[in-house]
């Protein structure tokens, strides 16, 4: 396979999220974040490609996140979209989507990752361990990845009552040598073990909760934003500027939460900011979003995965933590566990005869 790659290494850096709608899964998590069940597909090839082709031309060294709102395996269409990007000269350095890995390896993933230059890939492994039988062989499809080049992390949402399982996973990530990155629940806990629908996420961890999982968490980063929900507003950031959302029909945003335009990249010449955003958001919840946050770049390397950055040599550990606003969550009250109290009580109640 040909590795040569047009001179790109002086562009600017671009960080894209490029979420196009692709609603369609192989697995129905009760907790899924994406509700695919609920979005129509609007997933079209010939315009997914136009796009792509319209980023192509843009004059930076672009990290390509590619966002949908389902299972990637379930179509032959994206994959081989992929390949595409990976395979040719363009300014694209780094392209990197989620996948559960519940697809077939031999039929369907081994093929793709066979014919890819996975110098220039990445993945998120997202464990959903709730609804999976084959444990140990999701772990051995994520060995196998690893071990072919591909750039990847090990996704997992911070289920309330499966810290201890969350240990074991740790364990096995670090013996492979990949990271493993959370997310916050974000919501209610429906259909696991210790729901409670009265609690509501990230709100309701309690405080032996935010202290376990601090250190098993993916980056101090990723912890205090998600987490710990420090109130966002006010930070620095590169939406705008270095880092853009764009939605399945084109269009240019800031962020995902930012509803302003830029314009449409099948019809229009972007026009990015010459200035740093200032967040308006009091949290910002989304994983993809706060790591264009401008303290990334203060205390982290980043890499062609958009999700995975690693701390700068000779950074104290204890710095990372440090420039955070307060969380949004007055934590240290006692309402949670109050809400807890009378959740429990009303369930004995229901069961007394």
């Amino acid at each position: 396979m040909n590795n040569s790659r047009m001179p790109t290494v002086n562009l600017p850096y671009l960080g894209i999220r490029f979420q196009i709608r692709y609603h369609k899964c192989n697995l129905t998590c009760p907790y899924c974040i994406a509700h695919w069940k609920e979005n129509e597909n609007h997933f079209d090839l010939g315009r997914f490609t136009a796009i792509i082709d319209k980023i192509k031309e843009l004059p930076y060294r672009v990290c390509l996140r590619i966002g949908i709102g389902g299972e990637i395996f379930t179509s032959r269409e994206i994959p081989a979209a992929i390949r595409s990007i990976c395979n040719e000269e363009n300014n694209i350095f780094g392209v990197s989507f989620s996948s559960n890995l519940n697809a077939d390896w031999d039929k369907v993933i081994a093929p793709f990752i066979g014919s890819v230059d996975t110098s220039r890939l990445g993945m998120g492994c997202t464990l959903h361990d709730t609804v999976i039988d084959d444990i140990d062989g999701f772990f051995e499809k994520v060995k196998r990845l690893k071990d072919s080049g591909v750039l990847l992390y090990v996704g997992y949402v911070a289920l309330p009552g499966r810290i201890e399982f969350l240990k074991k996973y740790k364990r096995r990530c670090d013996d492979i040598g990949v990271p493993m990155l959370l997310n916050q629940l974000e919501g209610k806990l429906i259909g696991v073990e210790s729901a409670d629908l009265d609690l509501h996420y990230p709100r309701d961890y309690t405080l032996r909760e935010i202290k376990e999982l601090r250190e098993l968490w993916g980056t101090p980063h990723s912890y205090k934003i998600l987490l710990e929900s420090c109130r966002t507003r006010g930070m620095a950031c590169s939406a705008g500027k270095n880092y853009i959302y764009m939605g399945f029909d084109g269009q240019v945003r800031p962020c995902g939460p930012i509803q302003s335009s830029l314009g449409n990249i099948l019809t229009d010449e972007i026009s990015f900011q010459e200035n740093d955003t200032i967040c308006p958001m009091e949290r910002c919840p989304c994983g993809n979003e706060n790591q264009a946050l401008r303290i990334v770049d203060k205390h982290y390397d980043r890499t062609r995965t958009l999700r995975i950055y690693y701390p700068k040599k000779d950074i104290s550990a204890k710095l990372l933590y440090k420039g955070y606003n307060p969380s949004v969550y007055d934590r240290g009250s006692p309402m949670p566990l109050i809400q807890k109290a009378l959740s429990l009580f009303r369930r004995c109640k229901s069961s007394t005869p």
